[in-house]
């Protein structure tokens, strides 16, 4: 039985299709990302700075985008001494000439775009609904949300014209359940979700895989300021059933295998990586 097909109708789709030559498969030991561009945004610390290292690890050249210059050079550094080529972006997501102008600049530079991640967020802050100010609901979301779609745009006219490409947007695990005190963070992350399955959907004929990782709580700068209110790191402990919170390089490997070719038949998914604090 054939499924109904929501997106595009690819060029001589059918029943009958070209069968996947698993004969490409990589070794086991090589991720193919060596050589490969991607651009990180929110890569100066957290989870995007443990996805630009382990990128580097894998042999991928980088176009770093942060709104912090210092702590992006901080992270460019040890990975320019590997002998990568690696390009720092300084800019705000919230704004889409930031975005556009890095993503250009990184193809002249690098002459291609293999992958991106968009990876910038802020947490917002802690108050129910009826109290929640309007302006702080509003920043979250347009960076978040809006810096997501910014950076898919931008992406996407490049990966276009090369006819290839894979991005992979950093959502949450609050995506897909909610949480008390923080409607601005889960509604904008319940919209990356979304907006990845959208995209996925408009983009998986043109050879662009679109995909998001929803991380539960990791230790990041992020989450440290949380941490603060006494009571709150025990009580995030004990609602993650593994017993432990998550660890920033954790994430950036779930990210790896999005980019990689190893997940050529995940597009328009979200990849849970929560230690079991959102199963029913």
């Amino acid at each position: 039985m054939r499924l109904p097909f929501r997106g595009k109708e690819p060029a001589g789709s059918g029943l009958a299709r070209e069968a996947v030559n698993m004969t490409n498969v990589a070794p086991e030991n090589d991720r193919g990302l060596a050589g490969q561009t991607i651009f990180v945004s929110g890569a100066g610390a957290g989870i995007g700075r443990a996805v630009a290292e382990a990128l580097g690890a894998a042999g991928a050249n980088l176009a770093l985008f942060d709104i912090d210059t210092a702590a992006m050079e901080a992270v460019a550094g040890p990975l320019l001494g590997q002998g990568l080529r690696v390009s720092c972006h300084t800019g705000d997501v919230t704004s889409a000439a930031d975005v556009h102008t890095a993503i250009e600049q990184a193809v002249q530079l690098h002459a291609r775009l293999d992958g991106a991640v968009n990876n910038a967020g802020i947490v917002g802050a802690s108050a129910d609904v009826l109290d929640y100010p309007a302006d702080v609901f509003r920043r979250v979301l347009d960076v978040n949300v809006l810096g997501v779609l910014h950076g898919m745009q931008a992406q996407l006219g490049v990966m276009k014209r090369q006819g290839r490409g894979a991005i992979v947007n950093i959502a949450s695990a609050a995506a897909i359940i909610g949480w008390a005190g923080h409607s601005a963070y889960v509604a904008s992350k319940h919209a990356v979700v979304g907006l990845t399955k959208t995209a996925a959907l408009e983009y998986a004929a043109q050879g662009i895989r679109i995909n998001a990782v929803c991380p539960a709580f990791i230790y990041t700068d992020l989450t440290a300021g949380l941490f603060q209110t006494p009571g709150v790191h025990d009580a995030a402990v004990a609602n993650h059933p593994i017993g432990r919170l998550g660890q920033p390089h954790e994430v950036a490997e779930a990210v790896m295998w999005l980019l990689s070719d190893r997940s050529s038949f995940a597009v328009g998914s979200s990849l849970v990586v929560d230690g079991a604090s959102t199963i029913d």
